[in-house]
């Protein structure tokens, strides 16, 4: 039996673990942590448990089979169609509930901006960076005065520093809202306008949302994921070593006192990259993400029609405010209505509480704050720089050929590459196990 290594507990690692025991290959699991399933935990707060940022995964048929068989299928609640992820956008003042892609029909170069967008039916598009990025979807005008500006107040980086898969990190920059619903619909019979426009009424799709991704929630009752893990692990027959940390060192990857490359034949990392580079980590590019809580007088309602809303507005320190009355899928929030709040900010500049306070009742003016939580602890992540992609290159080239066949596999949240979501790193964990099965059968 070839054996391959899994490094991190997260989702996608235990939906590639459980692909390739279906397969009938070997697998031993290594996670760092103490806990499985990644950041889909739960954090105390002063008006009870809630959530750490937004927890809805975005699935495949292949994904949501291997999650039932791991953590049962009581253990979710599932939804389809445009139900699956209603987002919107707060900018030039205004909040916009139709979509979560920048909406500017009422910007005054409506007319240009539309046009450079038709002229570019070619798709021609090869960007190096960021900038070039927005500027080759967009045009001249909406890159430079509309897209560049929000890459900048997200990540704190002129948008040229930034890698051209940026856009596909935190905020989804891929399209543009221009026209109304039912022109878009027609201009979107282009493949590539396709890809570029956005329908201003998400609820009205054009046609199959997200190729018929799912949504999948993990149910309140479902308990302790890593108690279910631990029994679909015993059924399966895979290994799990907790608290076994991966470094590359020497041009290996290490776990401990071993490179994996002399026990096992093939190895995906599911988990993010920088941490397994400790020397070069120090060095790179990252800002803290801090999540802040918000306990409101009243349900938001129909004030609030979506799960989330991105903060593309320069001015506001938030980056996105969550809204879990809207989307949580057991018939609406248990306990107390509560928002969260996220904040990418420098390093050490944590923004003060109430100052967030200050832009959510801008923000969202009935709402009516009785109480508030920021929590303590944060999370480093690494901005999606040209520089810090540079960095990993080379500290991780070369590895790949270490393992039987090439088969080594890199499917963790990487923010240059744009690997960033749920259904970014489920998804590249999943393909990289059905690649690996292929080529070491």
């Amino acid at each position: 039996m070839k054996n391959i290594a899994i490094v991190g507990a997260s989702v996608g690692g235990l939906v590639a673990a459980a692909e390739l025991r279906e397969n009938g290959f070997g697998v031993t699991i290594f996670e760092a942590g103490r806990s499985v399933a990644g950041m889909y935990g739960k954090v105390e707060t002063p008006f009870g448990v809630q959530e750490l940022g937004m927890h809805v995964l975005y699935l495949t048929e292949q994904h949501h089979y291997h999650l039932c068989a791991i953590f049962g299928t009581d253990a979710f609640h599932t939804w389809t169609g445009p139900s699956v992820d209603l987002g919107a956008h707060h900018n030039f003042g205004k909040s916009f509930f139709g979509s979560v892609y920048p909406d500017l029909r009422g910007h005054n170069e409506l007319d240009t901006m539309r046009l450079e967008v038709l002229a570019n039916k070619s798709g021609i598009y090869a960007p190096t960076n960021g900038f070039e990025a927005v500027v080759s979807r967009f045009g001249a005008e909406a890159g430079r005065k509309v897209y560049a500006p929000i890459l900048k107040k997200l990540w704190k980086t002129d948008a040229e520093l930034l890698s051209a898969d940026a856009i596909h990190c935190f905020y989804d920059l891929r399209r543009v809202v221009l026209w109304s619903k039912e022109e878009a619909d027609r201009i979107k019979a282009d493949p590539w306008l396709d890809k570029v426009v956005a329908n201003p009424d998400q609820r009205q799709p054009r046609s199959e949302v997200f190729g018929g991704r799912m949504a999948a929630q993990f149910k309140h009752h479902a308990g302790d994921l890593g108690v279910r893990v631990q029994a679909w692990l015993e059924r399966s027959g895979i290994r799990m070593e907790i608290g076994k940390t991966a470094e590359v060192r020497n041009g290996h990857l290490w776990v401990g006192d071993s490179p994996l490359d002399e026990e096992f034949q093939a190895c995906i990392v599911a988990t993010p990259v920088p941490p397994l580079i400790p020397k070069m980590l120090p060095t790179m590019d990252s800002l803290e993400l801090s999540i802040y809580y918000f306990r409101l007088a009243e349900r938001m309602g129909d004030e609030f029609p979506a799960y989330y809303m991105l903060m593309h507005d320069d001015r506001l320190l938030s980056s996105r405010i969550v809204n879990y009355d809207a989307y949580k899928a057991e018939g609406g929030q248990v306990g107390p209505p509560v928002i969260s709040v996220e904040v990418a900010h420098r390093i050490g500049s944590r923004p003060a509480i109430e100052i967030i306070a200050t832009e959510v009742r801008k923000v969202l003016p009935t709402a009516v704050i009785t109480e508030s939580y920021l929590l303590p602890g944060s999370l480093k992540v690494p901005v999606p720089s040209i520089s810090n992609g540079r960095v990993i290159d080379e500290a991780t080239i070369g590895l790949d050929s270490k393992f039987e066949a090439g088969a080594f596999y890199l499917t963790g949240m990487r923010t240059d590459k744009g690997i960033f979501f749920s259904h970014h790193t489920i998804g590249s964990a999943y393909e990289s196990a059905l690649d690996c099965a292929r080529k070491l059968s």
